[in-house]
Order: C-alpha cells, then structure tokens, then sequence
C-alpha cells in the first residue's frame, strides 16, 4: 500500500495518513519532514516533467531533469533574460552544441517561496513551448535539485521538495511514505544508478526529459542475450537541429534495486556514452532522491489513473521514427 495523500494535505496532518502505525512511530515520523514544498505537475500523458513558477513576477513553466548539471533557460514571449558577459558551449547528446550565455534570473518563485539572483544559462534558442497559458523557459538541473529530497509523483501528477532531518528514524520516512511494497537503490553525486540486466551491471542517468530510454551501442554485445526484437528497425531521432539513429530493442531481465522493470523499450545510440532512464521509466512510478543519502526510492502504485493527452513536450525537443531494415527501402514508418 502507498501512502501519498501527504501530497494533498500537506504536513499537518501527516499523522492521519501514518494513522496504520503506532503513535509514537507516526509522530516520530510526521517530525521528520520540515518545510515541504508541494507543487503540481504540469501538461500530461508524454510531457516531460513540468513545474509552474514566477519569473520576475510572471507565470511560466520549467521542467525538472537532473540529467542537466545547471539550470538552463531560454527566452520566450514576455519573458526574456540578460545575456552575461562570456559566452559558452552547451553540448547535447554528447555531440550537437548550441550556444550559451551566462545569465542571472532576478527572483525565481517556488510555490511562494522566491529566490533571488539566480544564477542560470541562457540557450541561444528562444522557446515556443506553452503548457497551461505558461511559457515553457527552461529546465531546473542537479544544481537545483541536490540539496533537498526531491518526489516526482507522475501518476498523481505531483512534485515536492522535502526536507528531511538528518536522524537514523528519518530514513525510514521514505519507505513509509512509499509503502511496503517500494525499493531503493544507490545513487552517485552524479544522480546515476545501477540496474542490471541479465548477469550484466550497468550505470545509468536520471532523464526524465528523454523521449524514450537509451542505451549505447556498444552495450548491445554484452547484453544481446537479454534483447528482443533487436535488428528489425532503425531508430532515428532528431534533438531539437542533430540527428540521430539508432536500434531498438525490447530488454528482458533488467532489475533495479532487486525490483523487475518489466517491458523497458530501449534505443542504442553510437553517440552516447551513458544509458539513460527515459520518461516512460518514470510514467508509471513514485519516485524519491536524496543526494544526501545518496539513495533513490521508487514504488508503482496498483492503480493508475488516466493522464490527459499532453504534447510530447520536452526541453530539448526530441522527434523519433521508425526505418525499416526489412524491405530495404529506408520508408519512414
């Protein structure tokens, strides 16, 4: 069972939703998160992660990744950013470069709670992404992200920054948060996991922002045995202006954290370096980081309900297809 209802409610009645444990071990665990930031995620079915805030006083979007080290934003209509003094290169996808500039953000709001002087990069590319009547302008990273306990709640809908205290009862707060049911596993400073397929460890990023999972090519020999459907189609996807292509696959018996991930459709790309967990990695799960433990907590609720349709929104716009290898006449599929 999930106890997720603290996402609703709020703090102060955490002791309600623990209600199922003893009193002392309730309030114990209710006095282990302080100052909860809560907030809604925007857009739906196929949208990376988006939250709203305040830039400078006005309403727009951002996405939340932290596969991106910094926070990166871009200028859209009505809300614009200064351009530092040096410029700088932003490589994406280990190949495509767009160029950059350091810039600040005079007062950045999160659920009222407003930061100032931001320091963030500015991408040369404006955006022309809206979600709810908000301009999308860009994508909070690991800096932004690391000092907190961060949930992603997709199947809710919901984002919390968490502040947990640092004691041996406070962690196990996650786990009471997330039910019996949940696992965990270790994460690097750099927001990486390990998973294994078959017999075969690999490492990999946190990227809900990617369309799909990915996995580099040269991988497919130590895990072909664990592979379907590899060989049948190319794969090609463009990254906002950079192509790229790739296999698909299909892979069996891959584990994280002594739980199965079952169905787990991946692209094996020449150009990456890394694999990466995708958004449909997290579309159907309830997931909780903390750097400072240095631990990522996921469960997968019994029940989904349906998300509306969103628009395939992503800060790095991605758009994919299928080639056939079979009729050799590279028809786009």
């Amino acid at each position: 069972m999930i106890n997720r209802g603290f996402l609703f409610i709020g703090l102060v009645a955490l002791t309600v939703i623990l209600g199922l444990m003893p009193p002392a071990s309730a309030e114990e665990q209710s006095d282990c998160v302080t100052a909860p930031v809560i907030l809604p995620l925007l857009g739906g079915e196929g949208d990376a992660p988006l939250i709203p805030v305040k830039i400078n006083g006005k309403p727009a979007a951002m996405y939340v990744s932290p596969a991106f080290d910094y926070i990166y934003v871009r200028n859209s209509e009505g809300i614009q950013f200064p351009k530092g003094y040096d410029d700088a290169k932003v490589v994406i996808n280990g190949t495509y470069k767009e160029s950059a500039f350091h810039s600040k953000i005079k007062e950045l709001v999160l659920d009222d709670i407003p930061l100032k002087d931001v320091d963030v990069v500015l991408l040369a590319k404006a955006s022309t992404q809206v979600v709810d009547g908000r301009p999308i302008v860009g994508v909070l990273g690991r800096a932004a992200l690391s000092r907190l306990a961060v949930l992603i709640d997709i199947p809710e809908r919901q984002f919390a920054y968490l502040d947990v205290k640092d004691t041996k009862a406070c962690k196990l707060a996650f786990k009471t948060f997330l039910g019996n049911d949940s696992h965990s596993v270790d994460m690097e400073d750099d927001f990486t996991v390990h998973i294994r397929v078959g017999e075969k460890k690999k490492r990999v990023s946190l990227d809900p922002d990617l369309t799909y999972t990915t996995f580099p090519s040269f991988w497919i020999s130590s895990l072909k045995e664990n592979l379907e459907g590899l060989g049948d189609q190319k794969k090609f996807t463009h990254y906002d202006d950079f192509l790229s292509v790739g296999q698909g696959a299909l892979v069996k018996n891959l584990f994280m954290g002594g739980a199965p991930i079952e169905n787990e459709k991946v692209v094996f790309q020449d150009e990456v370096e890394i694999g990466s967990l995708g958004l449909p990695f997290f579309t159907d799960k309830i997931i909780i980081w903390s750097l400072e433990n240095n631990r990522m907590y996921f469960a997968i609720p019994a029940h989904m309900r349906p998300l509306s349709k969103g628009q395939g929104l992503h800060f790095f716009a991605t758009h994919s297809g299928n080639v056939s290898v079979r009729d050799r006449r590279g028809d786009v599929q």
